[in-house]
């Protein structure tokens, strides 16, 4: 097995160790709402599957954009490491008296170390670039979960309607009604209705 596979092995063992502690732990905690549960479906699914909480979430267009910069960082770290094998075998050969392993490859024993220090370089940062498009990506879906279940839209409404009081003489005088709502959660709206209200009665 190369090396440099070894890394994704270890994160991917530690987001599936994540993973199951997550479900044990949630199958000892209280009855959550079916929109809670659904949150933390979509983020597992994210951890376990690149692009997955985008497709759970419907952003279909956002899973490509995931996979393609995946698909950047291993191709960006697979070509790093060729090149770091290459300067470091061929100062190991040189140092044995042997044949370089590219011929072609002309400069010294300073500038192959220089080389290989630049190529290691690069392959972690790749790394690292692949470990943070993976974060941002589940913290990307886990923020769209949560957004669906919140009516996000501006859905401010304003009332006006006639209204009649009767005053300490026992006369009837006409105003007026204002009423305005804010929206809220939608998984809120059918178990309780809320909002804010005004009323001002003004007699003619």
């Amino acid at each position: 097995m190369p090396r440099f596979l070894a890394p994704f092995i270890q994160t991917g063992l530690l987001i599936l160790s994540l993973s199951w502690s997550g479900v044990f732990i949630g199958q000892e905690a209280p009855v959550i709402s079916e929109a809670n549960q659904r949150i933390q479906r979509t983020t597992r699914i994210a951890l376990l599957l690149p692009g997955g909480g985008q497709i759970a979430n419907k952003k279909y267009w956002k899973a490509p954009i995931v996979w393609g910069t995946f698909g950047y960082c291993i191709s960006a770290i697979q070509y790093n490491q060729v090149r770091l094998e290459l300067y470091r075998n061929t100062i190991i050969a040189y140092s044995k008296g042997e044949d370089l392993p590219d011929p072609s490859l002309a400069g010294s024993v300073s500038n192959w170390r220089q080389m290989e220090t630049f190529y290691q370089k690069n392959r972690d940062l790749s790394f690292l670039a692949l470990i943070g498009v993976h974060l941002f990506s589940v913290l990307d879906a886990h923020v769209d979960a949560n957004l669906l279940a919140f009516d996000v839209s501006e859905n401010l409404s304003l009332h006006l309607a006639p209204t009649s009081t009767t005053s300490t003489t026992l006369l009837s005088t006409v105003g007026l009604k204002i009423q305005w709502s804010i929206g809220q959660s939608k998984s809120k709206i059918h178990s309780n209705q809320r909002g804010l209200a005004a009323t001002m009665v003004q007699p003619f």
